[in-house]
C-alpha cells in the first residue's frame, strides 16, 4: 500500500492477521489509482514490506493489484485503522487520479489472513515474491472496465484454484470423485452433503444479501458468478450460496435492516441466477425404469418460491417426472392431487422466513391433500428454513408430513429413499 507507516497505540497491534479480533464493526474499501512512475520489482517490494507492517498495526487486512502502471486495492478492517490507512494512501505522492469504487460497512474479512498481499500478471515478480499472486487478464480486465463489479471481482482471489489444492483438498477431491461422479453416473443417488446444521456459515452470505437487496444488483450478480465458479455444481450450490443467501436476506429483515418486499426482490434475484446457471450447466438426465411422479409446491399462500423452483430444478435433473405448481388455497392442493397421481408432494415454506406460526397452516394443507389425493401411499416432504433451522426428529411429523428436507441437496435422496420404503 502506499504512503509511510503510521505509529499507533499497542492496543491496536495485532501479531498475525489470522488472530485479528474482531471487537469493532468491519468497514471495507476499495480505490483504483494510477501510478506517476512505473515500479520495479524492488519498488514493489518495498511497498508491500511497508504496506503490511502498517496494516498489521492497524488491525487492516486486504490486497493490491498492480498492473501496468495501475493500482487496485481492497481494505478492510475497523473503521479507524481503515480510514487512518486511507489517509496517508491517498495524499501520497507516488499515485494520482485516485477514484474511490467502494466505502461500506462489511459483515466479515474476505481477506483475513492477508496482512496485505500483491496480486500480478508479472511471472518475475511472482516468482521473486511469494506473497504474490497470479491476476488473469479476465480479472484485470473486469477491474479496469467494471468498476461496479471490483468488489466481487476482487472477492475471486480468496477462492482456491485445483492447481494449487493442497493435499487434504485433494484427498476430499479424489472422495468427491468417488462417492458422488461416479456413482451418480451410474444412476446411484449417494449422500452428496453433510448435515447441513452442522456445516460453518460462510460470512460471505451475508455481504451477498446485503448487496441482493442493494438498488443496483450488478455488484451481487458478479459476486454470484464467482461463488456459482466455486460450488462446482447444482447441488453445492443450491447447499452452500442460494439458501445461505436467502436466510441472510431473512436475517437482514429480522433485523429491520431492509423490508418484506427487499426480501422478495433479493429471492427473485437469486432465482433468476439460479435459472441462468441451470441453463447454463450440462447434465445428462438420468432415466429411471419406474418414472416416480412428484408435485412441487409452495405451501399455499406462500409467495417465497425460491424452495419449489430448487426442487423441482433438482428433481426433474435426477429423472423424476416433476411437476412444479403454485395452489392458491387449500381446495387448488386437493383438486391437484385428486385428479393426477403423485407418488409423493414437497411442500415448501420461505426459505428466508422461519414462519413458525405457518406450521399449523401447513399441517392443515397436508391433511387436506392426503385425504383427497388418489394415492392412499402418498408421501409428504416439507421444506423451508423453518425445518432447516429445527434440527429435532419431530419436526416433519407436527405437520403430518412424512419427511423433512433442510437443504434442497437432500431433496432427491430423500424423496427416492422414502417413497421406496411406501
Amino acid at each position: 500500500m502506499l504512503g509511510n507507516p503510521l505509529s499507533t497505540s499497542p492496543s491496536n497491534v495485532v501479531s498475525q492477521p489470522g488472530e485479528l479480533a474482531e471487537a469493532a464493526p468491519l468497514t471495507s474499501l476499495v480505490y483504483r489509482s494510477r501510478a506517476v512512475a512505473p515500479f520495479d520489482e524492488a519498488g514493489l517490494q518495498a511497498l508491500l514490506d511497508s504496506a503490511q507492517r502498517r496494516n498489521r498495526e492497524a488491525a487492516v487486512t486486504g490486497i493490491l493489484i498492480y498492473d501496468d502502471g495501475r493500482f487496485m486495492q481492497w481494505l478492510e478492517g475497523p473503521a479507524e485503522g481503515v480510514s487512518r490507512v486511507w489517509q496517508v494512501t491517498r495524499a501520497d505522492s507516488r499515485h494520482t487520479d485516485i477514484e474511490v469504487l467502494g466505502d461500506a460497512p462489511t459483515s466479515a474479512r474476505f481477506f483475513p489472513d492477508w496482512a496485505m498481499k500483491l496480486g500480478t500478471r508479472d511471472a518475475d515478480l511472482r516468482s521473486a515474491n511469494d506473497r504474490a499472486l497470479a491476476a488473469t487478464q479476465k480479472l484485470m480486465d473486469s477491474l479496469r472496465w467494471r468498476p461496479e463489479a471490483v468488489r466481487a471481482a476482487l472477492s475471486s482471489l480468496v477462492l482456491p484454484h485445483a492447481a494449487s489444492l493442497n493435499p487434504p483438498d485433494r484427498e476430499l477431491l479424489r472422495q468427491v470423485v468417488g462417492k458422488v461422479v461416479i456413482p451418480r453416473l451410474t444412476g446411484i443417488l449417494p449422500q452428496l452433503l453433510p448435515d447441513p446444521a452442522a456445516a460453518t456459515p460462510d460470512a460471505r452470505m451475508a455481504e451477498l444479501a446485503r448487496l441482493l437487496v442493494a438498488a443496483d444488483p450488478a455488484e451481487a450478480f458478479a459476486l454470484l458468478d464467482v461463488l456459482q465458479s466455486a460450488a462446482g455444481s447444482l447441488l453445492l450450490y443450491c447447499a452452500t450460496v442460494a439458501e445461505p443467501a436467502a436466510r441472510g436476506l431473512g436475517d437482514l429483515w429480522a433485523a429491520d435492516d431492509c423490508s418484506e418486499f427487499e426480501v422478495s426482490l433479493g429471492l427473485g434475484r437469486l432465482q433468476q441466477a439460479f435459472r441462468r446457471l441451470s441453463a447454463d450447466t450440462a447434465y445428462s438426465r438420468w432415466q429411471p425404469q419406474v418414472a416416480r411422479v412428484v408435485l412441487v409446491a409452495p405451501q399455499p399462500g406462500e409467495q417465497h418460491m425460491l424452495g419449489a423452483a430448487l426442487d423441482a430444478e433438482l428433481l426433474w435433473r435426477a429423472g423424476w417426472d416433476a411437476h412444479c405448481e403454485f395452489p392458491v388455497d387449500d381446495d387448488a392442493l386437493r383438486a391437484l392431487v385428486a385428479g393426477t397421481w403423485f407418488d409423493a408432494i414437497d411442500l415448501t415454506l420461505s426459505a428466508s422466513f422461519r414462519r413458525e406460526h405457518w406450521q399449523s397452516r401447513m399441517a392443515a394443507s397436508i391433511a387436506a391433500a392426503r385425504s383427497a389425493s388418489v394415492n392412499p401411499g402418498l408421501v409428504v416432504v416439507v421444506g423451508g428454513r423453518v425445518f432447516h433451522d429445527q434440527t429435532h426428529s419431530r419436526a416433519p411429523f407436527e405437520v403430518g408430513a412424512d419427511v423433512a428436507s433442510a437443504t434442497a441437496a437432500h431433496i432427491v435422496q430423500i424423496l427416492q429413499r422414502t417413497v421406496l420404503k411406501r
